[in-house]
Parts: structure tokens; sequence; C-alpha cells
């Protein structure tokens, strides 16, 4: 994935508005957001996107 497709898929899901956790605890913000940029779960100590770009995810008043 390069750069111009991770900002269209950002704003994509930007556009969703809120959208439920695909899984439950503390993975399942993470996993929802890798899901819906259609990246596949893994726990790699790499970069998620292209080797360069590492995703990471908070949950609000966490």
């Amino acid at each position: 994935m390069n750069l111009k497709e991770l900002e269209s898929k950002l704003r994509e899901i930007k556009n969703k508005g809120f959208v439920s956790s695909l899984r439950s605890g503390s993975t399942g913000i993470g996993y929802t957001f890798e899901s819906l940029l259609g990246i596949s779960e893994n726990n790699l100590p790499i970069p998620d996107i292209g080797g360069r770009i590492e995703l990471k995810t908070i949950r609000k008043d966490s």
C-alpha cells in the first residue's frame, strides 16, 4: 500500500463514523482498524504498511 492508498482508506474509515469493535478486549480497536484498512493481523515486530509505517491505536479516555 502506498501513501495515496493509505490516505484514501483513512478518509473512507473517517467517513464511516462510529464503527463497533470487531473483537472485545484490549486488542479490539487495533484489530478493527487493521481490518478496515485491509491489513492481515500479525504479531511481527515490523511495520504494518510497506515496511515503513507501524499503526498504533488507543481508546479515547483510556
